[in-house]
């Protein structure tokens, strides 16, 4: 089964079509982000963890908690939802998905080759959520990269990629 991990606060940036303003209840907006989160688990039946900074915060520790069936996580102090998304890239659990659009975390996971997908891309096939789509389509959708060898067949990394991102 998949398992979806998600950058919190850069996936809610990045698929907002306004700025947030500063009076704005940022509680609210991360319960609307996730509900509509438990409802895709629903339909797909994969696993998703959010990840969202607390680095201002004064928690020694990572808190967690499970909303609805969703598991979201909250850095500890002096940490970011980066640093914990590249500590569970480097360890390459099998099924991971990233999904981010943040430089640093994609370059980490192209070179680990963990799957990954910006937030708008994961936003549209929500949208689409009954169309499937072929390997070369999700080939696309991952990451470009120069071919060498057969060019009938995906590369190794590709295809296991294509593999897990097919399945959410």
């Amino acid at each position: 089964m998949p398992h979806i991990i998600i950058d919190g606060y850069n996936y809610i940036h990045r698929t907002r079509s306004s700025n947030i303003p500063a009076d704005t209840n940022l509680d609210m907006i991360r319960r609307a982000f996730l509900d509509k989160f438990v409802q895709y688990k629903k339909q797909k039946g994969v696993r998703i963890t959010v990840v969202f900074d607390a680095y201002n915060s004064f928690s020694t520790g990572r808190q967690r908690e499970n909303y609805k069936g969703i598991d979201v996580v909250y850095s500890r102090e002096n940490e970011t939802a980066d640093d914990v998304m590249i500590g569970w890239i480097r360890e390459k659990k099998a099924g991971m998905v990233i999904v981010t659009s943040d430089r640093a975390i994609i370059d980490e996971a192209k070179r680990c080759g963990v799957a990954f997908i910006v937030p708008a891309k994961l936003e549209m096939m929500i949208f689409q959520a009954g169309i499937s789509k072929d390997e070369e389509a999700v080939e696309e959708e991952v990451y470009s990269v120069r071919k060498k060898g057969n060019p009938r067949k995906l590369p190794k990394k590709l295809r296991k990629a294509s593999k897990v991102i097919s399945k959410i």
